[in-house]
This record gives structure tokens, C-alpha cells and sequence, in this order.
């Protein structure tokens, strides 16, 4: 009962500070999508260009026979393209939401407003920047002629598991990154290994014994490919196994935040002593 008052009020407090300060959550929105490419010559359309830049390598990779990918139900560019995509999801939420304190903890303390207001920018921020690079996977999707069902449009639901582990995992690190540095450390470096231990560039059909093990116990296996299939084929694969990761990133992301909410304010008093 304990935790469900908990869960009723911290529900409750979130929701009213959004109204109270949904002003300022617009203006910030505003001024993080407009400060990341105002000095750039070409701006906004670097977002289109490093997915092509990345998907060219792992092309050039897999024709010179250094990777071999395995098979897959679309051809490799399409579907190296569209997964490394789903991975940008996962991680950029989680890049964003784990520098909160460091990069807005100042001026949460001098403006005075609720530290989750800086979350929920950088959510409908990382959205929108996803939005746009997408298209293009929709676009090479097509010239591939991979037809997309009407089940494709369940696409962005179920990337809301992904979103949800990202916050997870970025706002217990978001606390960490100012009282645990070498800690954070690890994490960045294991996640950015993560990627090469989960089917992007390769199907999860891969026939390496220590790594077939890996995948299959895998969340983000079953959380990646249930969303690329559904948008790809139509299907809904691994629908058992997508659930079960779902809700313990559902559980994970309602524990990070009530630690986040719990912790942060603390952290936010060493970081000005620093």
C-alpha cells in the first residue's frame, strides 16, 4: 500500500508541475532543437546524413566479407539502416536524460522548478530529432520495395518499451554522474559494447554459440526485433518474451524515476558545493 500511495503521488505531483510549467517545457524544447544546429553550415540535415554515413560502413563491411550478417527478411542496407535507428532510439534517450543533473542542475537550483520537467523536455525533444531521420528509413524501406501492412503503424508503440528502458537506465545514471563517476564510466562504455552484442547489424538467427547465448537472454533482442519486424514484416515476433522485457522496463523506468525523484534533489546541493 506503501507504493501505491508513493506511485499515486509522485503520478499526481508530476502531472500538475507539467501544467504549471508548460511554458517553460515549450521554451526549452524550443532552444534544444535550435542551439544543436544553429552554428552548422548545413544544420538539421546532419540528423539525415550520419544514419546514411553509418549504414554506407557496415555496407562496405559486409560486401568485403568482414562481417557476415546472416539472413535477413529485407536486404542488409535496409535493415542495418532501420536497426541502427531503433538503437539511436534507445541510446539517445539515454544519453540525454543522464546528463539532466550535470548539464540543468544548475539552473534548476538558481529558477527553482521540478527536475522532471527537464525530463520530459528531453523526451518530446529526442522524439522530435527521431522523427525526422525516420522518414528516410521509410523512404529506403519503400525503394527496397519492403511492403509496410497496417500493423506497421503500431510501429511507435512498441518502441515505447525502448523509451522507457533508456529513461530507466539514464535517470539512475543521471544521479550517478555526479557522486560516481568511474561507476558511469563502465556504463557508457559497456552500453556503447551493448550494441554489438544485440541484433543490429547482424540477425538474431547468428550461428556463434557464446554469442547466440547472449542474445537470447537479451531484453533489448526481443524489444529491437519485435519492433522491426512489426514495421518490416508485420509481424509481431517474440510477442511472449517483447511482453515480458516490456514490463520490466516499465517496472524499471517507475523505480528509476521514484529515485530519481528521491535522490536527485540531494545530488543537486553537492553539485553546487563542487
Amino acid at each position: 500500500m506503501g507504493i501505491y500511495k508513493l506511485l499515486q503521488q509522485n503520478g499526481s505531483d508530476f502531472f500538475s508541475n507539467m501544467r504549471k510549467y508548460r511554458f517553460l517545457l515549450v521554451q526549452l524544447i524550443r532552444i534544444d532543437i535550435l542551439s544543436g544546429y544553429k552554428k552548422s553550415f548545413i544544420g538539421i540535415l546532419w540528423m539525415v546524413i550520419y544514419p546514411i554515413l553509418s549504414v554506407i560502413i557496415w555496407i562496405i563491411l559486409n560486401g568485403a566479407g568482414i562481417i557476415q550478417p546472416g539472413e535477413s527478411s529485407i536486404p542488409y542496407p535496409a535493415y542495418v539502416l532501420l536497426s541502427t535507428s531503433i538503437w539511436g532510439f534507445f541510446i539517445g534517450i539515454y544519453q540525454t536524460t543522464s546528463q539532466i543533473i550535470l548539464q540543468g542542475g544548475r539552473m534548476m537550483i538558481m529558477n527553482k522548478f521540478p527536475q522532471e520537467v527537464l525530463m520530459v523536455n528531453k523526451i518530446i525533444v529526442h522524439l522530435i530529432l527521431f522523427a525526422i531521420p525516420f522518414v528516410v528509413n521509410l523512404v529506403v524501406l519503400l525503394l527496397y520495395g519492403v511492403q509496410l501492412s497496417w500493423t506497421s503503424l503500431l510501429f511507435p508503440i512498441a518502441l515505447i518499451p525502448l523509451l522507457l528502458a533508456g529513461l530507466a537506465i539514464g535517470l539512475v545514471v543521471a544521479v550517478l554522474r555526479v557522486v560516481a563517476v568511474d561507476v558511469v564510466a563502465v556504463i557508457d562504455e559497456f552500453l556503447k559494447l551493448l550494441m554489438f552484442l544485440t541484433p543490429i547489424v547482424y540477425t538474431p538467427k547468428l550461428n556463434i554459440s557464446g554469442l547466440s547465448t547472449f542474445i537470447e537472454w537479451n531484453p533489448l533482442t526481443y524489444l529491437v526485433g519485435f519492433s522491426r519486424d512489426l514495421l518490416t514484416s508485420g509481424i509481431f515476433s517474440d510477442t511472449q518474451s517483447f511482453l515480458i522485457c516490456s514490463a520490466g522496463a516499465f517496472v524499471a523506468f517507475v523505480l528509476a524515476f521514484i529515485f530519481f525523484q528521491t535522490v536527485g534533489p540531494r545530488v543537486l546541493e553537492r553539485l553546487v558545493t563542487n
